[in-house]
Formats: C-alpha cells, structure tokens, sequence
C-alpha cells in the first residue's frame, strides 16, 4: 500500500541582517574622500618632515602643531561641524603645549607635553559631537581611551578610499597590500627564528640588509615615509570612527549604593587621619623633639615620609570624588568627606614641609620642584572635589582639566632645571657636587644659569664638565639645526660662545 509521504516541515526563513547604515557625515566623508585624504596626507607630510632625522625637539612641534589644527578645522569645516568658539580653546591648548615643548630641552616635560597634546586633540574631536565639558571622570576617561582603538578599527578605510581614486585595477591592488602587511610580521618572526638556528642563514640575512650595501639615505626615506602614512592613516581614521559612531552625549545613570557603606569606610579613615594630623601638629610644626623615637633626631624625621604622604593625598582626592558619586549623599557622608578633606590638606601641607626641609639641606632638583607643584594642583584639584559635595552639577572634569593644564604649562615655562639650578648656585655656590648635578642631572634648562659662574666653574671643575660646556653644547645646537631649535638649548650655547668670545 502506498502511503502518502509527509510534507517537508518548512521552518521559517532567518531574518536577514540589515547592514550597517552610514551617518550622512560618513557618507560626506566618503563622497569628498580626495579633499579629506588629501588632508590626511598633509598631515603625515608634516610630520615627516618635521620630525624624521630631526636632531631635537623644539620649532617642529609647533610646526606640526599648527599644521594639524589648521587640517583639523578645514575638515570639520567641509563637514559643516566647524564652530571656532567650541574648537579655539582646544587648538590654544594644543598650540601652548607645542610652545611648552619649544620653551624647554628637559626630556621629561617634553614627552609629556606631547602626550598632553594628543589628549587634547582626541577631546577636540569627541567635543565636536558632544558636550565634553558636561561629562563626568569615568565617562571622559573611557571616552578618550577608547577613541585610538576605534580609529585603529577602521585604519583601512582611508586605503581602501585611496585605491578607490584608481579604479578596478587599483582595487586588486589593496588586497596585495594586505597581504603584504599581514606577511611584513611574520616573515620578520620566520627569518629571526631561522637566523638563530643556522649561523650560514643568519650570515646570508646580514649581508643582505646590510647598511653598507644599501643607498645613503634609504633608512631616512623609508622611516619618512612609514611615519607620514601612520600619521595620515590615524588623522583619516579618527576622522571615520567620530563621523560613523561618535560618542553619544549621554552619560549612563550610575548606580549609587547605601551611604552606610561610604559612612562606615570614611569614619575609619577619618579617625586614623585625625591621629595622624595630630601628630603632625604636636612634633613636626612646633619642633618637639622629645616625641621622636630614641636615636631619631628631628632632621631625620622632618626629611622623610613626603613621597608616602604624597601618595596618601592622591588616594584621598580620588575617595572624596569617586564616594561622593557612587554612594547616596547623606549629611553625615558630607561631614565625613570634608573632614577626610581637611585632613588631606594637612597632609598636603606635611609633605610640603617635609621637602622644604629636604631642599634647604640638600638642594633643589627637578624631581623636587615636581613634588611641590603636584601637591599644589593635588590641593585645587581636591578643593573642586569638595565643592562637589555640595554641588553636584558642579564640572569637576571642565575644572581639573583646566587646572592641570594651566598648572602644567606653568611648570614648562618656569623651566624647573633652571629653578634649580639658580637656587643651589646661589645657595650652596659653584661646589663640586653642585656642579655634578648639573652636569648628569639636569637638562640644558639648567646651563644658562651658570653665565655669572662660568669664570669660577671652568677654572675650579672638572675636564668632562669643560668639554661638555665647550664642545658638547656648541655640538648639540648645532646638530639641532632649524627643526630643533629650542629656547633652552639656544639659551645654554649663547652662554657658552659669551664665555668662549671672553677668553
């Protein structure tokens, strides 16, 4: 008997799903892809140019600065997103860091400047979609970290827009490229791995990238011009991540535990600060000496604990900023955190003390005059965190950038080696000590404050630190050429050539 088969179960189709949609400004972007690549590629010029081979840092950030503010706001402008009362305060910013770099030769302040820069170029362009200013810590925190990674997402698009100018053929072009880029690491592993294991392989490697085999300047041509797609690519691809997916404006509700929590952690705190700023008041500042430990004398005890000190004061700005948010307020959480506060001050004012102690005994340097300047912003920083506690629309994150800023450009700009140095010449006078710290220590910041001296240094210290005055430092500013040129270090050689000049 036949049966009748079954029909088929027909299962129902899965959706498909709808692709991605561009933002109308990703689209723009795309549609005047010439126009902004060749933005990007000006940018990359700019910084080949500025900082391939260069011999130092000085005019070039301020060069590359200003090209980059001035590609930055043309391409907000052919979006329609330029506004120069939003972005001038952002391009200031960058263009005095750029100066901060110019103004000093200390390494330290340089780098950080630097860094300082970029931050701010990331806020410039999160500002553009949203209101940076209104957020809170994490928010901005999370934002501005996140942004080179979501750049670094979509660093293929500027090639792919690139090779797009060119046609088809160019087209199968890009995935050659890829495929170089992806071989690029691994043959780099494979050759290192198989050179380590045959000594006749390694010696074939060496012969073949040898310098000596290769056109003068091929290395400098080569690094230039990785460097300027590195920097085009990233400029394009901010550009693509901020116009696909901008960071939205809003800021997630935070989730605010039970105040007894916050109440119960800051009362511990606040009695162990209470005993301690106790103490600071009964022994350090008046001086009593019979409080001390037997064998401790008040010297030693004045000149330790700052760095410690420091460290608890920051732990204590962040407690008052992150409880007065995360945990329900209270009237008894308030007195808490203004206690915790006080405190904070105190210990701020301990640690201050303690290094002014430090300094008239052994002298100032760099790291010192550090000290002192992060306790100072530690201290306006904390008195914005305080107001939050009373006012909780108040813009802590708007406040303390802004004083980190201006406090940081103060820093540069007084050139703290300098700061030093003058101090311990005119405290301690041209010993040799003093001079050695100078020498090995300090940057060139510190050298143009031995022009009163420099009869009594060449003729009482040492011969490394003569040939350092009288060929290192004319060589230095020579091999720093025009890209280079710094104020500090120009300042250290025109004492130099006044002292030469008097012989």
């Amino acid at each position: 008997m036949n049966e009748t088969a079954s029909p088929p179960l027909l299962l129902p189709a899965a959706p498909e799903k709808e692709p991605p949609r561009d933002t109308p400004l990703h689209q723009a972007l795309h549609q005047y892809r010439r126009y902004f690549l060749l933005l990007a590629g000006t940018v990359g010029a700019a910084w080949s140019a500025c900082f391939t081979e260069a011999g130092g840092l000085g005019l070039n950030a301020m060069l590359y600065a200003l090209v980059w503010c001035v590609c930055g706001h043309l391409a907000l402008k052919r979006l329609g997103l330029a506004d120069l009362r939003r972005d001038g305060k952002w391009y200031a910013g960058i263009m005095l860091l750029a100066l901060a770099v110019f103004w000093t030769a200390n390494r330290f302040l340089q780098y950080v400047s630097i860094v300082g820069a970029v931050l701010l170029q990331c806020f410039w362009l999160l500002d553009v979609f949203a209101r940076v200013a209104d957020w809170h810590f994490g928010k901005a925190a999370r934002a501005v970290l996140m942004l080179p990674f979501r750049a670094l997402a979509r660093c293929m698009e500027p090639w792919k827009d690139l090779f797009s100018l060119r046609g088809e053929r160019a087209g199968r072009f890009k995935y050659v490229l890829l495929g170089l880029l992806i071989a690029a690491p691994l043959v780099a592993l494979v050759t290192g791995l198989l050179s380590e294991a045959d000594a006749v392989f390694s010696r074939m490697v060496s012969d073949l990238f040898a310098y000596r085999d290769l056109p003068e300047h091929f290395w400098t041509v080569l690094r230039a011009v990785a460097w300027a797609a590195l920097a085009g690519t990233f400029f394009y691809a901010a550009l693509c991540a901020q116009t696909a997916e901008p960071e939205p404006q809003g800021q997630d509700a935070c989730r605010q535990a039970d105040t007894l929590v916050a109440v119960t952690f800051t009362a511990a705190l606040a009695a162990v600060y209470l005993v301690f700023c106790f103490v600071q008041v009964t022994v350090l500042f008046t001086g009593n000496a019979d409080a001390l430990p037997q064998n401790y004398t008040y010297a030693q005890y004045a000149r330790e604990g700052f760095f410690e000190l420091l460290a608890v004061s920051a732990i204590n700005v962040l407690l008052v900023i992150v409880s007065q948010r995360r945990f329900k307020s209270s009237r008894t959480l308030r007195f808490l955190l203004c206690l915790i506060s006080g405190c904070t001050v105190l210990m701020e004012v301990s640690s201050a003390w303690r290094m002014i102690l430090y300094v008239r005994a052994y002298g100032l340097t760099f790291l010192r005059v550090l000290v002192l300047w992060f306790l100072g912003v530690l201290a306006i920083v904390l008195t914005g965190a305080v107001i939050t506690v009373f006012r909780p629309n108040f813009r802590l994150f708007r406040f303390s950038l802004a004083v980190c800023l201006a406090a940081w450009l103060l820093l540069c700009f007084a050139r703290p080696d300098a700061l030093a140095a003058r101090y311990d010449l005119q405290r301690f006078g041209c010993k040799q000590n003093i001079m050695s710290t100078i020498r090995y220590e300090m940057s060139k910041d510190a050298l143009s404050e031995l022009q009163p001296y420099l009869d009594t240094v060449m003729d009482t210290s040492s011969t490394d630190l003569r040939l350092y005055l009288k060929e290192y430092i004319p060589a230095k500013y020579r091999e720093a050429g025009v890209r280079g040129f710094n104020y500090s270090l120009w300042r250290a050689n025109l004492t130099v050539e006044e002292y030469l000049r008097g012989e």
